[in-house]
């Protein structure tokens, strides 16, 4: 199996200063429910994928200040394709008198706009992908089978986005993953990005759950290299944790699979 090289863009906090900021107010409650209305708001910033984030904060400002790195990535965490389309986020807190303001600049490698049109193109064939697939099974290696036939590896490792292997055909990792994961939310199934490493450094992959279990999914292996048109294998298709592991290795915690 040829192995890929590639960069996974993966979110990093930096502190950033600097930033304009909005008079919108996270209401005075308790510590933990501030924090928490402030990540519910943010998290729906992120999902409209803009750039600039500015909130004033009424709660503790000093647990704020532990807590932001663990709340940014939490609220991250909250879905993974955001999560794997955001490229980095650049955050700050300046307190002045009661209230903190918080700003959070972010770049994304895919926008609203080409979101949209994944989402598009996806319900454009979905309904033929999945014409013949009676279960869970059937309909995940249908979608698996369309991804490693329609996209190609990108040799050039720049493409990383669900939108650049739709668009244009080609992905790295990160972009087939990011396909699957969305082609698979919309046909109803549940879906994981598992993230970790390979012989030859960085990867990420699916999980997927089907009739009730989770299995580990990698499209990208499952395309051969140089492309051959047409063809898929099913060699990384709904894999358990002790085949999966004999070549990958995840650096996060999932749900067990196999």
């Amino acid at each position: 199996m040829l192995q890929r090289l590639g960069r996974i863009a993966l979110a990093a906090s930096v502190l950033f200063a600097g930033l304009g900021f909005d008079d919108r107010r996270i209401g005075v409650a308790s510590s933990e429910q501030t924090l928490a209305q402030l990540g519910d708001a943010i998290f729906a910033q992120l999902e409209e994928r803009k750039t600039d984030i500015a909130f004033a904060y009424a709660g503790d400002r000093e647990e704020l200040s532990a807590r932001i790195a663990t709340l940014l990535k939490e609220t991250l965490a909250r879905d993974d394709y955001l999560a794997y389309n955001v490229d980095a986020y650049l955050y700050t807190i300046r307190k002045w008198g009661a209230t903190a303001n918080v700003s959070v600049k972010v770049t994304y490698r895919e926008t609203a706009a080409e979101t949209a049109l994944v989402d598009e193109r996806i319900r454009g064939v979905l309904p033929a992908i999945l014409k013949d697939a009676a279960g869970d099974r059937e309909r995940v290696r249908a979608i698996h089978d369309w991804i490693v036939t329609h996209v190609a590896y990108d040799t050039s490792l720049r493409r990383y986005t669900a939108y650049d292997a739709l668009e244009t055909g080609s992905a790295v990792c990160q972009g087939y993953s990011l396909l699957a994961y969305r082609m698979l939310k919309l046909a109803g199934i549940e879906t994981r990005i598992a993230e970790g490493r390979v012989d030859s450094g960085s990867h990420v992959w699916n999980l997927v759950k089907a009739d009730g279990r989770w299995y580990h999914m990698d499209a990208t292996w499952d395309d051969p290299v140089p492309d051959r048109p047409g063809r898929a294998s099913h060699a990384y298709f709904l894999k358990s944790d002790a085949v999966m592991s004999k070549d990958h290795a995840w650096t996060k915690t999932y749900p067990p699979a196999g």
